[in-house]
C-alpha cells in the first residue's frame, strides 16, 4: 500500500524540471528608435517631412493671400464675383487638405518600410543571440509588467545591431 502511494505521488507530481528555462525580454521599439540604423531612417523621414512642410507653407500663404483679398474686396466686388472667388478658394482648400493627407500617407508608408527593414536585420541577430546564450524565450518588453533588469537584453542587441550595421555598411543606402 505504501509503495503504491509513493508510486502514484511520483507519477502525478513529477513537475520537477531539471533544465534551466532562460527567459529574457527585449524592447523592440527602443531598438528601432535608438539604434544607428533607426536614427538613420528617422533622419530620412525627417527630410521628407521638412520638404513636405515647405511645400505646404507655400500653398498656405497662397490660400491666406486669396482669403485676405476676398475680405478686402468684399464691398467692391459683385456677389457673383465674390462667390466665384470663394468657390476657387474652397477648391484650393480641398487640394491643400488632399495634399496633407497624401503627405501623411507617404510618411506612414516610409515609417513602415524602414521599420520592416530594421526588423529584417534585427531578427537574425536576435535568433543568433538566443542560440548562443541558450535562451528559451524572448518576450517583447511592452508585454512585461515587472522584470529584473538583468533579463533585459535590449542594450546588448543594440550593440550587436550597431556593429553589424557598420560591418555591412547599411547606413549608405540611397
Amino acid at each position: 500500500m505504501r509503495i503504491s502511494l509513493i508510486f502514484f505521488i511520483l507519477l502525478f507530481y513529477n513537475n520537477i524540471s531539471f533544465a534551466e528555462n532562460k527567459i529574457v525580454y527585449l524592447d523592440v521599439q527602443f531598438v528601432i528608435d535608438n539604434s544607428e540604423l533607426g536614427k538613420f531612417y528617422k533622419k530620412k523621414i525627417k527630410k521628407i517631412k521638412d520638404k513636405n512642410k515647405t511645400e505646404l507653407k507655400k500653398d498656405e500663404t497662397i490660400i491666406k493671400k486669396k482669403e485676405n483679398d476676398i475680405k478686402n474686396q468684399k464691398n467692391i466686388l459683385s456677389k457673383e464675383e465674390i462667390n466665384n472667388r470663394v468657390k476657387d478658394l474652397n477648391e484650393l482648400l480641398k487640394k491643400y487638405q488632399i495634399k496633407i493627407s497624401n503627405n501623411n500617407k507617404i510618411i506612414l508608408e516610409e515609417k513602415k518600410k524602414y521599420s520592416s527593414k530594421i526588423l529584417k536585420t534585427l531578427n537574425p541577430i536576435v535568433a543568433s543571440y538566443v542560440n548562443k546564450n541558450n535562451i528559451t524565450l524572448v518576450i517583447d518588453k511592452k508585454n512585461v509588467l515587472i522584470g529584473v533588469k538583468s533579463l533585459d537584453i535590449t542594450d546588448k542587441i543594440i550593440q550587436i545591431l550597431n556593429a553589424q550595421t557598420k560591418e555591412q555598411n547599411l547606413l549608405n543606402e540611397n
